[in-house]
């Protein structure tokens, strides 16, 4: 709604749907084997899967003349391969001990195999500070930046000379893989568990170091280095850098976590039933989350999302709050 001399309008907006405009279309095919090993002690599972989307939702400019800016029709494809695995044995199973352990393992890669439009960027502060870009034969979760050529290049009849500007991929925000391992301990009436997390890979825009390094506080930037023979720190040269080389403030997302940890304890039925006859088990468990994080990245949380829990954007660090470590205690009581 706007004003024209004091009086309430109603504005079109300038974005218009295709009269043909239909849903997205998904295909997947899937094959995977399930096997019992070891006696019936060890499972293995084993998945791998192709999805191809069609009928992307894309806009396209359109002419002035229309009385519209941009309209939204079909087109293009997606594709997503994967694998998917996991093992799960049993060591240990007495009438006293019982241990169950179970790993995971998942990767995944994307591809646009077809785009009818120019490729554009989705996510990000632009290519002085790392973009994702949607590319006709490239990953849908790329991220470019600005770089200078280290070497002469060909682009069509022209050769690019040492030092040119150019915007090129830098990394990619999705994994090479993730891992988890599970194991759970019974001995009599305790019960312990775990949960590791394991990522490999990935890359992250730490736009929180550029911030520090603004201000000359980062915890490194003091830190003495030589470049060209010529002495610097390193905040420093990463502000030097700042518009001609994205990658600079690019690391990698890769981390162990140790998720979850419970220890419980299950009472016996005797003493449930003294306490309160209605009763048939009590258990009272300890519990901690976020406990323990293993990785090089500099900032707070390698698995920081500053624009949420989406496909593509994901991975932007600008100032978060760090993560929580939790604990609680839990009794539960079955009738």
């Amino acid at each position: 709604t706007q004003n024209i001399a004091g009086l309430p309008t109603l504005v079109v907006q300038g974005t218009v749907a295709s009269t043909e405009l239909r849903p997205e279309r998904q295909r997947e095919i899937e094959a995977g084997v399930d096997a019992t090993l070891f006696g019936a002690r060890g499972t293995l599972e084993l998945s791998i899967f192709q999805k191809n989307i069609t009928e992307l939702l894309l806009q396209r400019t359109l002419a002035p003349s229309t009385g519209f800016a941009t309209e939204i029709f079909n087109g293009g494809e997606l594709r997503t391969r994967g694998l998917e695995a996991a093992l799960g044995v049993v060591p240990i199973q007495t009438a006293d001990v019982q241990w169950v352990s179970r790993a995971t393992f998942f990767t995944t890669r994307s591809k646009i195999i077809d785009l009818p439009v120019p490729a554009f960027r989705v996510g990000g502060f632009g290519t002085a500070l790392g973009a994702f870009e949607i590319a006709e034969g490239a990953s849908a979760t790329q991220i470019v930046g600005n770089d200078t050529l280290s070497a002469p290049q060909i682009v069509g009849n022209d050769t690019l000379p040492i030092g040119t500007p150019v915007v090129r991929k830098i990394g990619d925000a999705t994994p090479d893989f993730n891992m988890s391992f599970n194991n759970d301990i019974s001995y009599k009436r305790f019960r312990l568990s775990a949960l590791l997390d394991w990522q490999k890979g990935g890359s992250l825009i730490n736009l929180t170091k550029f911030l520090y390094d603004l201000g000359q506080n980062s915890v490194d930037f003091n830190t003495p280095i030589t470049v060209g023979g010529e002495e610097t720190t390193a905040g420093a040269r990463r502000l030097a850098l700042f518009g001609r080389q994205t990658a600079v403030f690019m690391e990698d997302a890769s981390f162990v976590k140790l998720r979850e940890v419970t220890l419980a304890y299950e009472f016996p039925e005797e003493l449930v039933g003294r306490l309160w006859g209605r009763a048939r088990y009590a258990q009272l468990s300890l519990s901690g989350r976020n406990l323990l994080t293993f990785t090089d990245y500099s900032g707070l949380d390698p698995e920081v999302s500053n624009f949420g829990n989406q496909n593509i954007a994901r991975n932007i660090d600008v100032a978060p709050f760090p993560p929580s470590r939790s604990f609680w205690f839990s009794l539960r009581v079955g009738f």
